[in-house]
């Protein structure tokens, strides 16, 4: 299976799937699920292996995803805004 990222906002990344969305993270080289932090990353340079992080239910249609997306982008712009 591809996975294709569809945007990028600050460390977060969109991303696609057949079909399907969902929001991840990627800080100190490793990518990670942003529902459950307790989980390990997986590389960078392995993004083909995403089930290792994402559960069927992390995954969701793109508005839903886009949505989810865009806020957790808006919380990250204003929190950059509020240490300036």
């Amino acid at each position: 299976m591809s996975v294709t990222i569809v945007s990028q906002q600050g460390s977060h990344l969109l991303i696609a799937e057949q079909g399907r969305y969902a929001v991840i993270e990627r800080r100190q080289g490793h990518y990670y699920n942003c529902h459950d932090a307790a989980r390990a990353g997986i590389p960078v340079d392995a993004l083909s292996e995403i089930a290792t992080i994402l559960d069927t239910d992390d995954w969701t249609d793109r508005d839903t995803a886009q949505a989810t997306f865009d806020q957790i982008a808006q919380r990250g712009n204003e929190l950059a805004q509020r240490m300036l």
